[in-house]
């Protein structure tokens, strides 16, 4: 204990038995009236109270202070005396209780960035709302899916899409909703589920904010890659014998004599057999190339060297093509050999979509995108574009809106993105033409 608390300790009983004693020598000087002592004992009686009352005050002052400092969250505040003070008990206990709190609000406000933090960097959005729609909080996962940069009420969702603020408002704890959206020319599938909780007596609405699009692609091309698995196993087991017994007919019907050919309608027949037979093989092995991707050899490449590279290895003299690399310094980690065969199927379905326009053109181009750091690589012509009902389904298997066209180039462009953590989406209109987008 303090030198200066136990002094305090002593010191006020001595000021009461003090002040009693002079209270009593007052009433007797006032008994026996003698008027100056008395006079100088009431001096003497009221420096005392205001002494008392100055120390009052300063203990007011003193509360006072740590009230404020507690409603304004005032770290630097201290009690510790640097002189004697009046009352060295309630100054330490002040300080203790500062003390304490400045503890505990550091382990709060440490805790505070800590969650803060960790749910601002999660890869799904969270949304806190009320009833009445006024936002309490988000993370800046929100902003990025939704591609907006601030927003305080659910209405203002709505240049997202005029029905989202409705959507999250009828969702239900428990149930997955799916929101459809385009962004940057690429549909995306937002999971939306909803958490309901209570905080000092308010109601507030959690609701979580999941990109699943690329989740639902690469089960979609593992759905296609077993399908075709499957099939091209069947199909090419069938196909064998028939190829290898309309072979053999075919040895043997020449090496017969004259007397024993068959009928020439026989022969055409099994010839067609054997021909149409080789062809769907073939078919069928084009199509095993699509399970049979093998794994990027990854590799920093230089757009600048590429798009060069590409203009060796394709050009056609009656299209005007337009290379465009702003930054030179550009680099992507890819497998060379695979992404040059991305670009030259894009290129090669631009040329047949500009065969009919009289001034075709083809314009590739390269940048960084602002908001995600990605590099973009786009394949833009300036053909007849493609119409809406097929833009959801140029990247799936087998599909294709051209004559005697295979329906793999693009849906091995996508699997090729996919292996390299990328994307790629297509913008078209009608008349105007297509552009096709590869993210890194």
């Amino acid at each position: 204990m303090r030198r200066s608390t136990i002094r305090h300790r002593l010191f006020l009983p001595l000021q009461c038995v003090a002040l009693v004693l002079l209270s009593l020598s007052l009433g007797f000087c006032l008994w026996h009236k003698l008027w100056f002592c008395s006079l100088l004992l009431v001096s003497v009686i009221l420096l005392f109270i205001l002494q008392l009352v100055h120390q009052q005050r300063k203990s007011e002052e003193a509360l006072k202070r740590l009230i404020d400092a507690i409603r304004f969250s005032d770290y630097s505040l201290s009690f510790r005396p640097g002189s004697p003070t009046p009352n060295p008990t309630l100054t330490q206990a002040l300080e203790q209780a500062l003390e304490q709190f400045r503890s505990k609000m550091y382990v709060l406000e440490a805790q505070h960035i800590y969650y803060e933090t960790l749910l601002g960097t999660i890869d799904s959005g969270l949304l806190v709302f009320h009833r009445n729609g006024r936002i309490e909080w988000y993370n800046k996962t929100v902003l990025q899916e939704l591609g907006i940069k601030n927003i305080r009420e659910l209405s203002d969702l709505k240049i997202v899409h005029p029905s989202l603020p409705s959507l999250l408002g009828e969702l239900t704890p428990g149930i997955t909703r799916i929101f459809r959206m385009e962004k940057a020319g690429r549909i995306q599938e937002i999971a939306l589920n909803l958490v309901i909780f209570h905080i000092q007596g308010k109601e507030l609405l959690l609701v979580s904010l999941k990109n699943i699009h690329s989740v639902l692609e690469n089960k979609e091309i593992e759905a296609w890659q077993k399908l075709i698995r499957v099939l091209t196993h069947e199909i090419m087991n069938s196909l064998a014998p028939i190829i290898s017994l309309s072979e053999t007919l075919a040895e043997r019907i020449n090496e017969s004599s004259p007397k024993n050919q068959l009928p020439p309608m026989t022969v055409q027949a099994l010839q067609a057999i054997h021909r149409r037979s080789k062809g769907l093989l073939d078919f069928v092995q084009n199509y095993r190339k699509l399970t049979r991707i093998p794994a990027p050899q990854f590799s920093m490449i230089a757009i600048k060297d590429l798009f060069a590279e590409i203009q060796k290895l394709h050009f056609a003299s009656d299209i005007r093509y337009h290379f465009s690399c702003p930054d030179d310094s550009l680099q992507i980690l890819a497998d060379r050999s695979q992404i040059e065969q991305v670009l030259l199927n894009l290129i090669r379905n631009a040329e047949e979509a500009c065969t009919e326009i009289p001034e075709p053109a083809i314009h590739l181009s390269a940048c960084m995108l602002a908001e995600t750091k990605q590099i973009a690589i786009t394949v833009e012509d300036n053909g007849p574009g493609i119409v809406p009902e097929a833009l959801d389904k140029i990247f799936v298997p087998f599909f294709t809106t051209k004559p005697g066209g295979s329906g793999i180039g693009l849906s091995l462009c996508k699997q090729i993105m996919t292996l390299h953590k990328g994307n790629i989406a297509v913008r078209s209109h009608p008349g105007q033409g297509s552009c096709f987008t590869l993210l890194f």
